[in-house]
C-alpha cells in the first residue's frame, strides 16, 4: 500500500529523519519555513541517497512565520492537496510529524488536517517509541511501534549542516593500539585522581611552550623536536607518581629512571601523544566499547556545510550515538596547578557550546587535572553559569562506563 509522509522541519531537523528512516515512505514531503528551507534542502539531498531511488521527495518550504491566520491558510491547502492525492489513489495512506513544532503551529496542522485523512504520528525518544493516531485524533486508534535505531552519527551531523570528514577511530591501525594500551590506559583513568599532578606535568612537558611536541607543517601534523625529547618535571614525583612512571616507561610511553626522578624523555612520537592527552581519548574509546553504545568515533574532524568557519575544523575528541541521540565528548588533561585547571577548564566549556551549537546533544566534559586543590571545582562552576555541560573530574572517571549506561537506558546524563 503506497504511503506518503509530511515532515515538518524544525529546529531539530534529525527529528524528522527518524520516522522517514524507519517507515520508508514511498513518498516524502518536507514543509519547511523560510528560515529552515537551508535546512530542508539537506534533508533532501540526504533523503535521496538514503531512501530507493524511485522514492518521491516534495518540498513546501513557503510556510508562513509568526502569523498564526497564515500558518492555518498554508496548512489547509496542504491538507486539501493531500485530500486530492487520496482521490487520486484511494489505496494511500498518509502521515504526518510535527515533530517539536511549538504549539501553536502543532494545532493549526491538526486542524487544518481533519480536511483529510491523514494519521498523526509522534516520536517520542524518551519512551522509546513511535505513537501514530488516526484521523479525528481519537484515542482508540493509538497504536505505538518501538523506535529503530536508524540515525548514525554522519546522518546526524549531515541533517545539521555538518560532515565528518575523517577521524583517529577509522584508522585499524589506531584501534588496535588502543586494545594494546587496555590495561595501561584503565589504570590511568582509575587512578586519574592520585596521578593528577603527573598527568599535568607530562601533559605541560609534551604540548607546553618549550614541550616535546612541534608542529611546523599543520597538514603533517605535530613531531617530536629533538632538543626537547627530554624534559624536566617541575618536582621529583613521589607514590603513586613512581609507580605511575615505572608502569609508563616498562609499556615504552617514556624513559624514566627513579636515579634521575625529575627526568623523563620522550623517545617516540606515539608515546608523547598518548601522554600528552590521547590516553583520556583512549579511555573513552574502552569505555563506549565496553558497554555497548551503537556508535562512537574519536578525533573526528568536522566541517560546516556552510563554508563557514572551516578555516579550522573542528575536532571533536569523541561522538557517539546510541538510539538516535548524540553524544559530544572533549577531553581536557590541564596544566600543572589549581588555577590552571579552572582557567582551562572553563574555556573548554564554552569552546564546546559553541562547537556544539546546533546539535541537539548531550554535552560532557572529562577534566583531568588538579581540581582538588582548587578553592572551587569546574562542576561548582560549571552548575553557576549554567551552562549546559556535564562535566567529569578525573576523581569520577572511574565512573564513567557506568554513567555512559545510564545516558543510554534513560537519554539524560546522571546528577553528579
Amino acid at each position: 500500500m503506497p504511503h506518503l509522509h509530511v515532515a515538518l522541519v524544525t529546529e531539530r531537523p534529525e527529528a524528522c529523519l527518524i520516522p522517514l528512516l524507519q517507515l520508508r515512505p514511498q513518498r516524502v514531503v518536507l514543509v519547511a519555513g523560510r528560515l529552515k528551507q537551508q535546512a530542508a534542502e539537506r534533508l533532501q539531498i540526504l533523503l535521496q541517497h538514503e531512501l530507493p531511488a524511485n522514492t518521491e521527495i516534495h518540498r513546501w518550504d513557503e510556510m508562513p512565520e509568526r502569523d498564526p491566520q497564515r500558518i492555518g491558510d498554508f496548512a489547509t491547502h496542504l491538507a486539501r492537496w493531500l485530500s486530492q492525492q487520496q482521490q487520486d489513489d484511494p489505496e494511500l495512506t498518509v502521515t504526518y510529524d510535527l515533530a517539536d513544532s511549538d504549539k501553536l503551529t502543532a494545532l493549526l496542522f491538526q486542524q487544518a488536517m481533519s480536511h483529510c485523512k491523514a494519521d498523526w504520528l509522534y516520536v517520542d525518544n524518551r519512551a522509546g517509541a513511535l505513537y501514530r493516531m488516526g484521523p479525528g485524533l481519537n484515542t482508540s486508534t493509538l497504536a505505538a511501534v518501538a523506535i529503530e535505531p536508524v540515525l548514525d552519527i554522519d546522518l546526524f551531523l549531515q541533517a545539521n549542516g555538518r560532515k565528518r570528514i575523517k577521524a583517529l577511530s577509522d584508522n585499524p591501525a589506531w584501534r588496535s593500539a588502543v586494545e594494546r594500551h587496555r590495561a595501561l590506559t584503565h589504570y590511568l583513568g582509575h587512578q586519574a585522581d592520585k596521578l593528577a599532578w603527573l598527568l599535568s606535568e607530562l601533559n605541560e612537558r609534551v604540548h607546553g611552550p618549550q614541550g616535546a611536541l612541534v608542529t611546523t607543517d599543520p597538514a603533517k601534523g605535530p613531531h617530536l623536536a629533538p632538543s626537547r625529547c627530554q624534559q624536566l618535571l617541575s618536582r621529583a614525583p613521589h607514590f603513586p607518581c613512581t609507580d605511575a612512571l615505572n608502569e609508563l616507561n616498562d609499556a615504552g610511553m617514556l624513559e624514566w629512571s627513579s636515579a634521575a626522578p625529575q627526568r623523563v624523555s620522550f623517545s617516540s612520537l606515539a608515546g608523547a601523544l598518548y601522554l600528552g592527552g590521547g590516553w583520556l581519548t583512549e579511555y573513552v574509546w574502552l569505555c563506549a566499547q565496553e558497554v555497548g553504545l551503537h556508535q562512537a568515533c574519536c578525533g573526528a574532524h568536522v566541517l560546516d556545510l556552510s563554508g563557514n568557519h572551516n578555516g579550522e575544523p573542528v575536532v571533536s575528541d569523541c561522538l557517539a550515538v546510541h538510539h538516535n541521540q548524540l553524544l559530544f565528548i572533549e577531553c581536557l588533561t590541564t596544566r600543572p596547578g589549581p588555577d590552571a585547571c579552572l582557567e582551562q577548564g572553563l574555556k573548554r566549556l564554552h569552546d564546546m557550546l559553541d562547537h556544539s551549537a546546533g546539535l541537539a546533544s548531550t554535552r560532557l566534559l572529562l577534566a583531568c587535572g588538579e581540581f582538588d586543590r582548587a578553592r572551587q571545582h569546574l562542576t561548582e562552576l560549571q552548575h553557576s553559569q549554567g551552562l549546559r555541560v556535564a562535566v567529569i573530574e578525573c576523581g569520577e572517571l572511574k565512573r564513567l562506563p557506568s554513567y555512559l549506561r545510564h545516558w543510554m537506558e534513560t537519554g539524560n546524563w546522571p546528577q553528579p
